[in-house]
């Protein structure tokens, strides 16, 4: 930021009155950085160096010479550290001050025998390059006045709305205050004070029992006796808070010990402290596994009935517009408006209600990156597809889990309730993954009249009894938002294809968030082409039902097992009353060729695996796997299950 003309002054060397003599307060509990520690605040270590060590060290390589530490609080650790602190170089003396409690003028005025002349006064929780140090060691000062460094770049200040605001007038402050709702700078805490300083504040404490240094600084000021110096470019923090601290830590790595004008150079950079410059719910994160695709791979002939795929391969209709689509795949794609107005037509609506993501996946992302902020929440009813849960976490929001009833139906009181001040998304999934059951519209109704954002993911619903979807609710419920895929019905899922019906408002919102390009051409023309195929579309449909209809039945024969019925493309199986635990199960299935998939990861909360539906003869495989599986196990005692990480595709 450029300097206001009105508030320049001409910054020049002073030989004949050189600064070397700093004051530093250290003596208050700085309660909100370390309020449950057992050291004081000018001893918490930034990048394994104490606060005061680094603002000592900063005033020291400008010249400084020496050092009176006000001390108050746990003063005396303060007083033994610096003692032992072999890189300081410079004089210290220390003053104690029994009446901490106060404000910091009455801190200032426990050293007052040491301003007799010009000093540097510094907070010893703000740290600063010693450029700064240099900006108010140069500054043309008349005498009986003092200096404050100002940053006159407001918008670089850490935390605003606790820094102390100054408004400068033509080179002077004219105000200051935390308060000020007028101003042009901030204070850095550094200041270059004298004897003037000293008999205003006495005097304010004298006649109140207490005083600030901005009080002191007020009054100078309506004397035209306080100065502002521009600090210019040079870094600074107020280290007062836990999110303070954590970007003083990060300001240190990247511009290096001295906060210098250049990055740190290091001779050599630890890969993993890369870590350290990610957000904190980053770290804690975990990416998703993907063992189950791996091991599917790796097995020839395995039957894949474990990620909710279709068993049937694209057709020869739409394999023929990707090779031709493929033709042209030196340009960028289009934003897929043809197929936007598609998907709009099939539910009586325009393309401006269609956004499109690279599979469902993407777009639960992108509604969650939209909506939810750090330390907000997502609403989730739970067992449920994972992915929900996985990228709230990734942006620093906090799942809220809401369990289905015993029965496993959907428990929408407990949802309506789990509402707080924080919630800003709820995410139902409808047939449900892994139960396979609907929201009733009653119910869905009840959720929508909160108000709030709600994705309702209707991944599965063509492959219902009837491809009931809810999406007419939008006409009464802008704050519904549709997520389809291409994964199941249309059997796409390796050409990454979702998209969201919501009202243009929200289509508007999600737009400004999402990626540009994110659909290849390849996958837009194959999309395009299903869509045109609709005999082809319903017969592969038909043939899901029914084959669902076949494993439900034929599964539900086997002793020990309970088949809930669902609406997905898949079978959710009880296997508790088997008395085999899941894991075996998986396990020896797949030593069988058959990969079905147990539901940890859906918060389930007993035994239970889920068969996708397959081909014809892949489902008759799996039933007699099941049956040969369930009557062995059964008749043995449990093995180990092998330690497979679990996934989950959408």
């Amino acid at each position: 930021m450029v300097m206001p003309a009105a508030c320049a002054r001409k910054v020049t060397k002073m030989p004949e009155r050189k600064v070397q003599r700093a004051i530093i307060l250290a003596a208050g509990t700085g309660s909100r950085l370390v309020a449950n520690e057992t050291f004081p605040k000018p001893l918490k270590a930034v990048a394994g160096v104490p606060l005061i060590v680094r603002v000592l060290r900063a005033l020291q390589g400008e010249g400084i010479r020496e050092a009176v530490i006000v001390t108050g609080y746990r003063g005396e650790q303060v007083r033994k550290t610096l003692m032992a602190e072999p890189s300081l170089g410079l004089a210290l003396e220390f003053v104690h001050n029994e009446r901490y409690d106060r404000k910091n003028g009455v801190s200032l005025l426990a050293a007052k025998d040491y301003i007799d002349q010009d000093c540097l006064l510094s907070m010893a929780d703000h740290l600063y390059s010693s450029e700064l140090v240099r900006h108010l060691r140069q500054f043309d000062c008349p005498r009986g006045a003092c200096v404050l460094g100002v940053d006159y770049d407001v918008e670089r200040c850490f935390d605003l709305d606790d820094a102390t605001k100054v408004r400068v007038v033509s080179g002077k402050i004219g105000d200051i205050g935390k308060d000020l709702g007028d101003y042009n700078a901030i204070d850095s805490g550094v200041f270059r004070i004298g004897p003037s300083l000293i008999n205003e504040l006495a005097r304010l404490e004298s006649a109140s029992g207490d005083c600030s240094l901005s009080d002191g600084v007020r009054t100078l000021s309506r004397e035209g006796r306080f100065f502002a110096c521009d600090i210019g470019d040079a870094r600074w923090i107020d280290v007062d808070t836990p999110q303070a601290f954590e970007r003083a830590e990060a300001m240190i790595r990247v511009f290096g010990e001295a906060l210098g004008d250049e990055p740190a150079v290091s001779a050599g950079i630890d890969p993993e402290a890369m870590e350290l410059f990610a957000p904190t719910w980053v770290r804690a994160a975990q990416p998703y596994s993907e063992e189950h695709f791996r091991v599917a791979a790796s097995r020839e002939g395995v039957a894949r009935m474990m990620s909710n795929e279709s068993p049937f391969a694209p057709s020869e209709r739409v394999i023929e517009a990707i090779v031709a689509a493929a033709r042209q795949g030196n340009t960028y794609p289009t934003s897929g408006s043809d197929v936007r107005r598609k998907l709009g037509l099939r539910e009586g609506l325009d393309e401006s209600h269609v956004v499109l993501g690279a599979g469902s996946t993407e777009l639960i992302d992108l509604v969650i990156r939209t909506f939810v902020a750090p330390g907000e929440e997502v609403l989730l009813s739970v067992p449920t597809f994972s992915m929900y849960e996985a990228r709230t976490r990734t942006v620093g929001g906090i799942p809220v889990l809401v369990p289905m009833t015993d029965e496993q139906e959907f428990d929408v009181s407990g949802i309506v309730s789990s509402v707080t001040e924080r919630t800003k998304v709820i995410f139902l999934c409808t047939p449900n993954n892994p139960t396979g059951n609907r929201v009733s519209e009653a119910a869905m109704r009840r959720v929508l009249r909160l108000g709030l954002p709600t994705a309702i993911d209707e991944a599965y619903h063509e492959l219902g009894e009837t491809a009931e979807s809810l999406t007419h609710l939008l006409a009464e419920f802008p704050n519904a938002v549709f997520l389809r895929t291409f994964s199941k019905a249309f059997g796409l899922a390796g050409l990454r294809l979702g998209y969201t019906i919501a009202h243009p408002a929200v289509t508007r919102l999600l737009m400004r968030a999402k990626v540009p390009w994110n659909i290849s051409s390849l996958t837009l023309a194959g999309a395009s082409a299903a869509l045109d195929d609709v005999a082809e579309f319903e017969s592969r449909v038909s043939r899901l039902r029914e084959g669902r209809a076949y494993l439900a039945r034929e599964l539900g024969r086997i002793p020990g097992l309970a088949i809930m019925a669902g609406e997905g493309n898949f079978v959710l199986i009880d296997t508790a009353a088997s008395g085999v635990a899941s894991g075996s199960i998986v396990d020896a299935m797949l030593e069988a060729g058959i990969f079905i998939r147990s539901l940890a990861v859906h918060h389930m909360s007993r035994g239970f695996v889920r068969v996708t539906v397959g081909t014809a003869d892949q489902n008759q495989r799996c039933v007699e796997a099941m049956r040969k599986v369930i009557a062995k196990l059964s008749r043995r005692p449990p093995r180990p299950a092998l330690a497979m990480a679990q996934g989950d595709a959408d």
